[in-house]
């Protein structure tokens, strides 16, 4: 009976700390997720498929994708950016969040799913890398609250930039003059 008591105090726990770790997650799994369908009416599908390919390559400046189906309308890649911690007030800690970014289109809309995030301090190297959860789990609350406001900026930042490339299905050069 104590075993149970624990096990339910353990996962209400990490259900608690993904609930407070102010990112979005999906119920089913507990996972950090972003998710959203974006309508897009005046593209088709195949042409929809073509920019969300384009995009994935430019932004992430990658020739290959995890998942490239025509068949189902699919692509996906895995991407990685860096944040900074706080430790012992005034030191600071590199670490690196790498996430799995995936596009499906339908007539008239498509969906980002952005999950899998995982965690690892640059210093420790990525074989060491943990469930984002994992590591928000362990945290400091200054830390919490740091790698909250860094993972969702970078996140807007990418939405952001697919949104835009999606409507023009191009990428603005800079003038020179």
């Amino acid at each position: 009976m104590k075993y149970l008591i624990a096990l339910s105090i353990f996962f209400g726990l990490n259900v608690l700390c993904s609930a407070q770790s102010g990112l979005p997650s999906d119920p089913e799994t507990n996972k950090i997720t972003w998710q959203e369908t974006i309508p897009l009416d005046s593209v088709t599908r195949d042409e929809m498929f073509d920019r969300c390919k384009r995009w994935l390559a430019h932004y992430y400046k990658i020739e290959s994708f995890s998942i490239d189906s025509k068949v189902s309308y699919t692509v996906a890649t895995k991407a990685d950016f860096k944040i900074s911690l706080t430790y012992d007030f005034k030191y600071k800690s590199q670490n690196n969040i790498n996430y799995t970014i995936t596009l499906n289109q339908k007539e008239g809309k498509y969906r980002v799913t952005i999950t899998d995030f995982k965690f690892y301090k640059v210093s420790s190297g990525a074989n060491t890398q943990i469930l984002l959860e994992q590591a928000y789990a362990k945290m400091t609350s200054q830390n919490k609250g740091e790698t909250t406001s860094q993972v969702k900026a970078e996140i807007e930042k990418v939405l952001e930039d697919l949104k835009i490339f999606m409507v023009k299905g191009y990428v603005k050069t800079q003038d020179d003059w």
